[in-house]
């Protein structure tokens, strides 16, 4: 089972908890660029479980990453 602790190791520009009722979530520590936001990046999650926040918090590196590489081919 992913814990807490495992995911906000994996996730380090993420602050994780889980909520009194039970639910997942993770925020930015940071700011996101608005054009980062109009590409699907989020500044909160949430999800039902450790794992399925661990695979939004994933995808949401995938499209970081995306973010970067067209920014950087852009300019």
């Amino acid at each position: 089972m992913t814990t807490l602790e495992d995911i906000a190791r994996v996730h380090t520009g993420w602050i994780i908890w889980r909520s009194d009722v039970g639910r997942w979530w993770a925020t930015r520590r940071g700011p996101v660029d608005l054009d980062a936001i109009r590409m699907g990046c989020a500044m909160t999650l949430d999800a039902d479980d450790p794992e399925a926040l661990d695979a939004v918090l994933a995808a949401q590196a995938e499209l970081i990453a995306e973010f970067a590489a067209d920014r950087a081919a852009a300019g």
